[in-house]
């Protein structure tokens, strides 16, 4: 299963039921138990990610382009424009 890093937000309020202060000690924290809602369209992929992600899924992708000729088609053409980058 491939793990994506996104930012998060957390309320300040949620931080503080979950956080004590200790004179000693620092904050000390529990673990947080709460839903964060992500928001698709704010989630950034960095290259390792996309290639993380298409080298797990790969069989599946294929399989897609497969029975999807418009799909495949800008494929090829994506990849015959970019063939000097090989």
């Amino acid at each position: 299963m491939s793990r994506v890093k996104v930012p998060v937000v957390i309320k300040f309020s949620k931080i503080e039921e979950i956080c004590d202060h200790d004179e000693e000690e620092g904050v000390m924290c529990d673990d947080f138990r709460g839903y964060v809602t992500v928001d698709v369209g704010n989630v950034e992929l960095d290259r390792n990610d996309l290639e993380k992600i298409v080298s797990e899924y790969l069989d599946d992708i294929v399989d897609i382009l497969k029975t999807d000729k418009r799909l495949l088609e800008e494929l090829l053409r994506k990849l015959n424009t970019n063939i000097n980058i090989w």
